[in-house]
């Protein structure tokens, strides 16, 4: 049987970090505050993140995404002291190779109504162009 132990990975030239093309790992991810200026806190292979206005974001990846059949998952917090929330997309937001439009609720997806918050954050999982 054989074991590789080992503390770094990087690309052919010594100092790039290897690109995961194939494997299941995620391809992006992101972390901001939504709320005031926009901010990112941390990301991997994300370019931007634009504020579509209240309760809108939309991350941009660096590095595209084969298709737009990948999968992602989005999250936050609820900031004013209630419980739950929507995080999702509306049926007319496309999800496109780079990105998609996060939508964030207060309440009910059907009665809520649009709010910024202080967390957000992506993950796309596929595989890369």
């Amino acid at each position: 049987m054989s074991e590789l132990r080992t503390d770094t990975i990087t690309a052919s030239d010594g100092t790039s970090p290897v690109t995961l093309t194939k494997q299941s790992a995620a391809k992006a991810w992101v972390n901001f505050n939504g709320t005031g200026t926009l901010a990112i806190d941390d990301s991997f292979n994300m370019a931007s993140v634009t504020d579509g206005g209240t309760g809108s974001y939309t991350p941009v990846a660096t590095n595209s995404m084969s298709n737009t059949d990948y999968a992602f998952s989005i999250s936050g917090r609820e900031e004013s002291g209630g419980y739950g929330g929507f995080f999702g997309m509306n049926d007319s937001d496309n999800q496109t190779a780079t990105g998609f439009t996060i939508r964030c609720r207060k309440g009910s997806v059907d009665t809520g109504t649009a709010d910024d918050r202080a967390l957000v954050t992506a993950v796309y999982f596929g595989d890369l162009a």
